[in-house]
This record gives structure tokens, sequence and C-alpha cells, in this order.
């Protein structure tokens, strides 16, 4: 009987904790001039890339920090009409795993990004997810550069039911008061944050191995008897 206790403590133990410890995506993708991944536009940089003629090419990457990265979306402008990307299949290959689409942009000089990942890669990787060949104009001088911009092709969203910079958001996305922030994420009636899942399976837990250890002690009584 002890033993059944035991693994049922355990299995309480695991249901409880793993809610709490799942850690949410933080990553950073970017451009790099080279596979070194030396000169990125990481942390909101830009870069020139030099012209090479045929072997001109431009690599991204991401830098994974929190969680596991599964969807590579992302654009690309090439800030100098000289450089180009013709958005054949042949002008741009994909590290192992990957799989996807790397196109010309409809409008504009740039390149869109649409990639994704089965496995994923996880928290602590830095790597290259592609290698892109861009075409230079014939009689371009060999000293002209291509400035790389990177950026998100979605719109960017705001967080909901989370405080950044001392703004609250709602469930909604929408800026709100501290009092209309507690009342649509921090009641038991809306969850949104996943913060209070975690201390009603707490509650459960405890509850629930109050009772397993009841049972094992009236059992044991009964044996004795």
């Amino acid at each position: 009987m002890k033993k059944i206790l035991g693994v049922s403590l355990l299995a309480l133990f695991i249901i409880v904790i793993m809610p709490i410890n799942a850690k949410a995506l933080q990553a950073e993708i970017f451009a790099s001039s080279g596979m070194s991944m030396t000169e990125t536009t990481e942390g909101g940089k830009t870069f020139s890339l030099e012209n090479k003629g045929e072997s001109t090419k431009l690599y991204i990457g991401v830098n994974v920090t929190e969680g596991t990265f599964n969807d590579y979306t992302a654009h690309i402008e090439l800030e100098n009409s000289s450089f180009t990307f013709s958005g054949t299949r042949s002008d741009y290959s994909l590290t192992s795993g990957w799989s996807g689409t790397i196109s010309k942009s409809e409008t504009g000089n740039g390149i869109d990004i649409d990639l994704s990942n089965s496995t994923g890669y996880t928290a602590g990787t830095r790597r290259i997810v592609a290698t892109i060949t861009l075409d230079v104009a014939d009689g371009v001088p060999s000293t002209d550069t291509c400035r790389i911009i990177l950026g998100s092709t979605e719109t960017p969203e705001n967080p909901k039911c989370q405080i950044v910079d001392g703004i609250y958001y709602d469930a909604n996305g929408n800026e709100v008061s501290e009092e209309a922030y507690n009342a649509a994420c921090t009641t038991a009636e809306n969850p949104q944050t996943g913060s209070f899942l975690p201390y009603t399976l707490i509650i459960i837990g405890l509850v629930l191995a109050g009772w397993l250890y009841y049972v094992t002690k009236k059992n044991n009584k009964i044996y004795q008897v």
C-alpha cells in the first residue's frame, strides 16, 4: 500500500510541476554576412554586404535562448538596387531539418522567408538556417555594397494578459488600467496568463495526496484488525 501511495504522490508531483516549469519561446532571428555569424542584424543592427559577384551570399540564422524554435518567418530588405534575389529554388539552400520557401517579395526589393522545422532548435542554439545567393547586375563596381535590413513579415501583436514596461494588457491585447488587468487576467474565470493554473493544480494535488494518505491509514487499520 505504501508503494501505491508513493507512486501516486510522484505522479501528482509531475502533474503539478510540469505546467509551472513550461517555458515560453524566446528567440531572435537574424541575417548574417557569413557562416561565422560575426556580423549580423541581431539587436536591431544592420550591415552592408560586400559585392562578391556570383558568389554574393546572405545567411539567415536564429539564436534560441528559451523554449523550442520551429517556425522561421521574416522579411529581408535589400537596400541597394544592384543586389536582387531571383526567388528561384536554386538560389537558396536550407539547413538539414528545415523546409518551406524563400521567395522574392511582391513589392520592393526584398526577400520573404517562411520555413518550418518539425524537431526545432532548443535553448542554447545559435545556428544558420539557410543560405541565399544574391544576383548582382553586370558592370556593378566591386566596391558596391548592399545594406541588409531584417524584419518580421507579420504585424506584431500586443501581448495578452501581460505587464510589459509598466503597461497592462488585457486578454485582447488592449492597454488597460491595473484594475482592469486584474479583473481580466488574474481571476479564476479568466486565467489567460496561466498563472492561476499552477496554484489550482497544487491545491488539487494536496487534496488528492491527503485523500490517499487517509485511505492508506484506514486500510492499514483494517489489515491490523
